[in-house]
């Protein structure tokens, strides 16, 4: 799959701030430093859309990465699970 323009679209913290377009969403759960956002930025060809850190636990919020408009890449915390 060649992705074109893929985009951070928000961090969630609540239910009412998740996108309401319907596109299928790919959701990306683990524990904290496992590579999560090394992944989303490796499978769509870019070096930092996701932010990545060395500090496990960083990620807080529920974020969603809007793929070309096809699909979203779901980066949940570990609190979620």
């Amino acid at each position: 799959m060649i992705v074109k323009n893929p985009k951070f679209e928000v961090s969630a913290v609540s239910p009412k701030q998740y996108p309401a377009n319907g596109l299928p969403e790919i959701v990306l759960v683990g524990k904290s430093n496992v590579g999560k956002s090394s992944f989303i930025n490796t499978m769509i060809n870019r070096k930092s859309l996701a932010r990545t850190s060395s500090e496990p636990g960083k990620t807080r919020q529920i974020n969603f990465y809007n793929i070309d408009n096809q699909f979203y890449f779901v980066d949940l915390p570990r609190i979620w699970f």
